[in-house]
């Protein structure tokens, strides 16, 4: 079954790690900005969105993926300086056809200026019909996903646009109600597989339907595993879930959110 990983942070894996999720059985991935250094000004942001875009998707297509990008700024990757440029420059980087969304985004402390940059991005993203890849801090997790799903659709945000990812077991089910994507990212540093898929049958059971669930790796520095959504396919199988609704997880319900054209950009 062919998998669909809408979430990595690829620039923190090796060749080989790449190539093993291809291996795997993954086709596609949406790998995203992140604050993966300490940006000083703009010109460092807008230089790593180019080098995304261009030279680290190449790397990931030659590892056998097919790919896209997320560009979007974390607190973390906020420059130290004053950073206009960015938001300039930004409506023409998400014209890109590379590009399938805006993020990773989120509001990692319930600060005015984090809110701000937040629905900015929002904002941005509604405007270029583009989804939007938000997380969650893993402190007050259940809180501050609330408050953004909130805070998105006061500025005019469609839930069925926002892929809220890296959620835990409580949150599932309320974010599928109130018509947002819920991500369940799978894998050591978050739910093992088997309590992946025991999440899923029982959101898939309470709600009726296997739609607005997505399963990633949420690839990062650190503890992470490329088979984590290979496995919980193995594990719903188990929990006695349909082939159908599993494709749904691991692949349709990324797809329709995503769609095909930035996937088919040669690099």
């Amino acid at each position: 079954m062919q998998i669909f990983d809408a979430h990595i942070r690829s620039d923190s894996q090796s060749d080989d790690d790449l190539r093993n999720l291809a291996y795997f059985d993954t086709r596609r991935v949406v790998t995203t900005a992140h604050g993966a250094r300490n940006f000083e000004t703009s010109e460092e942001v807008l230089d790593y969105f180019g080098w995304l875009v261009d030279d680290e998707r190449a790397r990931i297509i030659d590892c056998g993926l097919e790919a896209a990008v997320g560009l979007g700024m974390t607190p973390e990757a906020v420059p130290s300086r004053r950073h206009p440029e960015v938001w300039s420059a930004l409506p023409d980087w998400l014209a890109r056809p590379e590009v399938a969304a805006v993020g990773e985004i989120g509001v990692w402390q319930d600060e005015a200026s984090q809110w701000e940059l937040f629905e900015r991005q929002v904002e941005l993203a509604r405007d270029a019909d583009l989804p939007v890849i938000a997380t969650p801090p893993s402190g007050l997790k259940a809180n501050m996903t609330y408050k953004m799903m909130m805070r998105a659709e006061d500025v005019g945000a469609e839930p069925r646009r926002i892929l809220m990812t890296r959620l835990d077991e409580r949150l599932v089910d309320r974010v599928v109600r109130d018509g947002f994507v819920a991500g369940l990212a799978v894998g050591s540093s978050y739910l093992e597989p088997k309590k992946a898929a025991e999440v899923v049958a029982q959101t898939i059971d309470q709600v009726g339907h296997a739609e607005q669930i997505v399963l990633t790796t949420a690839l990062s520095a650190g503890a992470s595993d490329v088979l984590g959504i290979a496995k919980t396919i193995e594990a719903l199988r188990a929990e006695g879930v349909g082939e159908d609704a599993i494709e749904r997880v691991v692949w349709s319900n990324a797809a329709e959110l995503f769609g095909d054209e930035p996937f088919d950009v040669e690099s």
